[in-house]
């Protein structure tokens, strides 16, 4: 997935190299920083950026990569459909994504919207979504 926010910032003509991006990648496996954007935003732009008069490029090209993640920060909001489609489109296996078709998007919508509303505590784990459907 960071991947393609590594091409983002080339393409701001960020002057930013391979080396930096795996030590970007290797802090966040040694598990530095916690799910949260604004920890992320700092990580990425302390590894990446060498100098500081390029933070306004980096700013750019992070507000237009992860445009629309903050709404996933607050669940009193919708989750845009189609950011969602295009997330899961990336990560999930084709057996996945057939077993979401059966299901069909409004049920795994309504389903998700259920399980935000009943969770209370902070949770970070990570579960597919065909099986938080199933669940």
């Amino acid at each position: 997935m960071l991947i393609d926010f590594f091409f983002t910032l080339r393409t701001a003509r960020l002057k930013v190299s391979v080396k930096e991006y795996l030590t970007l990648l290797e802090a966040l496996r040694a598990g530095v920083i916690g799910p949260s954007v604004d920890e992320f935003y700092f990580l990425a732009r302390t590894t990446l950026v060498k100098d500081e008069s390029q933070f306004d490029k980096f700013d750019r090209a992070f507000a237009a990569y992860f445009k629309g993640v903050e709404l996933l920060t607050d669940f009193s909001r919708d989750i845009p459909l189609e950011w969602l489609r295009k997330h899961l489109e990336l990560e999930l296996t084709p057996e996945e994504k057939a077993a979401i078709e059966k299901m069909g998007w409004d049920e795994l919508m309504e389903t998700l919207k259920k399980r935000f509303e009943e969770q209370k505590e902070r949770h970070e784990g990570r579960r597919s979504a065909t099986r938080v459907a199933t669940a």
